[in-house]
């Protein structure tokens, strides 16, 4: 025992480092002993703690098993492919207008909200309330734990900036839970069986706003525009169209699954809509019947909850509920694709400076599949068992589009025509074919000109204003005053005749043009506007041309006459059929004998066809350079003493004289001896007129800021006897018409609903004079005294600014020019520059220096190495330029001498800008 006591308090020996060995087998085994039984009973429990977990993944692997033996049976026995009923879902179980009702009982808020309605329907008159509440509904994944990210920030607060009286509220996941959980337990199990967070979040916007009412807004869209300025007073259900696609495939790639699809992330609607809560109720019976809409899992998200069943639906009920119906509380408005479809950047024909714009798309990463949170393990296992179910029958993954692409196919055959609520009170849709599937006339594909911007007009911007809608229907006055009667000759999509008649006026349609045709006729039956609007079906001409004419030619014989068709209309052979189909083609194809033509009609005049009884306000003239023949037809309503007083003209001089109408001129100086002396104009040379004029002014500088938003472009501008020749300069070689509006002032002295007529193309003023029509009609009356303090700008250039006004469409305007333009009121010169003057860029400075001072004309290289060239303009001007062109010419030039010739005076300019030709 002492032995032992020594040996254990005694250090150990100090081992060598050839010592520092492993343990052999033996003594480990010897260790083992030494340390009894408490090693034995440690392992005994370290296996039952392992034989628990293993037995505890074993259970979980087999639930999971289960589950996902479940779901793969599911497709592959339970739902073999998508079914092509649940695809398409077209309007087989549209609402009938009284359909809602089941719907709504289910709550209670259809019998709510047919109540307040008549309550809102009394307070209308006083305060202008809305069936919509100004209440804006915005969703945020997670709660006070994920916080909004900093980018979506100054979107959510651009609503509550633009709409100050409108209440925001935001919404995370928890608060959608319990709101489905205390307003629509009926939904809830659906609710919580949708796999995906974002069908989700799609199913809560549809029951919040069929609960409260009022604007729903994705975080990422920014608000751009007042709501009350987009939403109306009797709107309650209001959507925007987003953008259109040209075949299946690409707007697959983009992530649509219809062409034509509406904007799923903003909309409006009234409390208790059948359209929204025909949403739930499909939603909610897609999950009860676990109904499988693709195999691509994105796709059947689309469907199943997104912007798929969204259009699906809300097109079902604009068809049955239009907003021109007025005596339909449940109306529908489709707005175009500028409201609420426009892009952050510049794309498909949006730009987002772009006026009409409402609301802008900022699409953060991921987008709405990405801010919603991460994927549930529920959702997972549906991933995953779509994945197994799709190798399990060797879908190949393109197969799911391909699928897609044939169920896109046969939609698009069954829905030919999708409205477009057009911006206009009172409210009407028009009906458009989708893109590259109706008629192009004047270079543009009207159709889709509609759906984007909700309005066309040749060789105009959509968003000017006024347009000639704006003119010609506010100058046959209002609704609930007297009934006019509009004559719209080439009516084509027919918007004029629809605004017309959303007024209560009369309408004679004249179109030809198949597509044109279909949508024309299928829009008036769409509103309701069958009792107004009366559409022949026939050309017009003038009395001689009286007869049939070819307005479909043979193949054989058709090929000699595109050459000419496609080089008069400028926009190709396809839109110079259409114009030969509308009986507005060239002369050689219409005079084609029998033989060589496939289809024939009546070509008669037109005031054959308006009975005399009838009050024509207005005639609108779109024949594509028949509209000399046209208006020869009309001469017996023109010339007698109760004549029209507004006429509205496309001209094109290059399409007339192919048409066989010679001297363009002629026209114009007709019809201003019948008494339509007040002439203005719209399109490319209205645009170029401006900037030559105002260019100078701007160069010059000394201008304030405010002075030069006056110099904005205005839509319409003067044109006086002396400035016809002008339409000529630049529209015949223009590939698209300009619009011209005359007035007979004589004929409208003596109408008590003609003041509009007035105070819509005095709007046009609002460019030159500061800002509204008033300001113009002051600017305008100014100009023969130079008008510096009615101005308010320099001395330099208040002379210009006067002139620049003068070109406005207003009465005032008129009188002034014709006080200041005496004779000698303009100068031409032509002018030879001898020495170095090529190669030194004398051109491009004798183009600025025209501009400065404000002059037109031209400059060119000759083979003699001179610059040749004539100027018009101011007498004072062209003089400045003369000493420019003989002393200073551009800094590396050396003048040797410069020819003046043919110099005189002029009462019009005959150019439009200053430009250089090539030799």
């Amino acid at each position: 025992m002492e032995a032992l006591r020594e040996r254990c308090t005694s250090p150990p020996p100090r081992l060598r480092r050839d010592d520092q060995l492993p343990l052999t087998h033996a003594g480990h085994k010897a260790w083992r002993q030494h340390s009894g039984g408490r090693g034995a009973a440690r392992s005994r429990a370290s296996r039952g703690a392992s034989r628990l977990r293993h037995l505890a993944l074993r259970a979980l692997l087999a639930l999971l098993a289960v589950v996902v033996t479940v779901r793969v049976a599911h497709h592959l026995f339970g739902s073999p492919e998508p079914q092509l009923e649940d695809l398409m879902r077209l309007y087989g179980d549209a609402l009938a207008p009284g359909g809602g009702g089941s719907g709504t009982t289910t709550n209670g808020s259809g019998s709510s909200s047919g109540s307040s309605s008549s309550s809102l329907a009394a307070a209308d008159a006083a305060q202008h309330p809305k069936l919509i509440p100004r209440v804006i509904h915005q969703t945020h994944a997670g709660g006070s734990a994920a916080p909004v990210p900093t980018a979506l920030l100054p979107y959510m607060a651009s609503w509550r900036r633009l709409n100050p009286g409108w209440e925001v509220r935001l919404y995370d996941d928890q608060d959608c839970l319990e709101f489905v959980r205390s307003e629509f337990p009926e939904y809830l199990d659906a609710y919580r069986r949708l796999g995906k967070p974002v069908e989700r979040a799609d199913f809560f916007r549809y029951m919040v706003v069929l609960r409260h009412g009022g604007v729903y807004a994705d975080l990422d869209a920014e608000c751009r525009r007042p709501l009350d300025s987009v939403i109306a007073s009797r709107d309650t259900l209001v959507a925007g169209w987003d953008t259109e696609w040209a075949d299946p495939r690409s707007a697959l790639e983009a992530g649509h699954v219809r062409q034509r699809q509406l904007v799923q992330s903003v909309f409006a609607g009234a409390p208790g809509h059948p359209a929204l809560r025909e949403l739930c109720d499909r939603i909610a019976a897609g999950v009860g019947k676990h109904q499988s809409f693709s195999a691509d899992s994105r796709l059947d998200t689309l469907e199943r909850t997104g912007a798929g069943l969204f259009t699906d639906v809300l097109l079902a009920h604009a068809a049955a509920h239009p907003p021109a119906q007025r005596q339909d509380p449940w109306g529908v408005r489709l707005l175009p694709r500028v409201t609420f479809g426009a892009p952050a950047k510049p794309a498909h024909g949006l730009s987002p400076a772009d006026p009409g714009v409402a609301v802008l798309h900022h699409p953060q990463q991921g987008g709405a599949w990405g801010r919603r949170g991460s994927s549930s393990w529920p959702q997972l296992v549906q991933d995953v068992t779509s994945e197994v179910a799709r190798r399990w029958r060797h879908e190949k993954p393109a197969d799911a589009w391909e699928t897609e692409i044939k169920v896109m196919q046969e939609r698009d055959a069954a829905q030919q025509l999708y409205p477009v609520s057009v911006d206009f009170e009172p409210a009407f849709d028009l009906l458009t074919h989708r893109l590259g599937q109706g008629e192009r006339q004047s270079g543009a594909d009207v159709g889709a000109a509609l759906t984007t911007h909700g309005s066309w007009q040749p060789s105009v911007q959509p968003s000017r204003r006024p347009s000639l809608v704006d003119a010609v229907v506010g100058s046959m006055g209002g609704t609930g005053g007297k009934q006019n009667v509009l004559v719209d000759v080439g009516a084509g999509y027919g918007l004029l005749s629809l605004a017309a008649a959303a007024r209560g006026h009369r309408v004679h349609a004249f179109e030809l043009g198949p597509a044109s045709l279909e949508a024309l006729e299928a829009s008036i039956q769409h509103n309701g506007f069958e009792h107004l609007v009366q559409v022949h079906k026939e050309a017009l001409g003038s009395p001689q041309q009286e007869g049939y004419t070819c307005i479909l030619p043979r193949q054989g014989a058709a090929s000699s006459s595109s050459g000419s068709s496609s080089s008069s209309s400028g926009s190709g052979p396809a839109a110079a059929e259409v114009e030969v189909q509308r009986g507005y083609g060239p002369a050689a194809v219409h005079s084609m004998p029998a033989e060589s033509c496939q289809l024939m009609t009546r070509r008669s005049a037109g005031a054959w066809a308006i009975p005399e009884t009838d009050r024509v306000a207005a005639l609108r003239v779109s024949a594509n350079g028949w509209e000399g023949f046209v208006l020869q037809g009309f001469a017996p309503l023109l010339e007698r003493p109760d004549r029209p007083p507004v006429l509205a003209v496309e001209w094109n001089p290059a399409a007339m004289k192919a048409a066989g109408w010679r001297r363009p001129l002629k026209l114009l100086e007709w019809l201003y001896g019948l008494g339509y002396t007040d002439v203005s104009h719209s399109g490319y040379v209205c645009d170029s007129r401006w900037y030559s004029i105002t260019y100078g002014i701007r160069r010059r500088g000394g201008i304030t800021p405010e002075d030069l938003a006056s110099l904005r472009q205005p839509t319409w501008c003067r044109l006086l006897p002396q400035h016809f020749p002008l339409l000529l300069d630049q529209g015949a070689q223009a590939a698209y018409p300009e619009t011209l509006l005359l007035i007979s002032r004589e004929v409208e002295a003596g109408n008590a609903t003609t003041k509009g007529s007035s105070s819509s193309s005095g709007d046009g003023g609002r460019g030159p004079a500061g800002g509204s029509g008033s300001s113009g009609d002051n600017s305008s009356g100014s100009g023969s005294g130079g008008g510096t303090d009615e101005y308010g700008v320099p001395d330099a250039v208040s002379q210009a600014l006067a002139e620049a006004a003068l070109m406005v469409a207003d009465a005032r305007g008129v009188r002034a020019l014709a006080v200041t333009s005496g004779s000698g009121m303009y100068k031409s010169v032509e002018y030879e520059v001898h020495g170095i003057v090529q190669g030194v860029f004398f051109r491009a400075h004798t183009v600025d220096r025209a501009k400065s001072l404000g002059l037109v004309g031209y400059c060119m290289n000759t083979a003699r190495g001179t610059v040749k060239g004539e100027v018009q303009g101011r007498a004072e001007a062209v003089e400045q330029m003369k000493d420019w062109l003989a002393t200073t010419g551009s800094p590396h030039s050396v003048i040797e001498r410069c020819d003046f010739t043919n110099e005189r005076e002029l009462e019009g300019l005959e150019y439009t800008l200053f430009s250089t030709r090539r030799r």
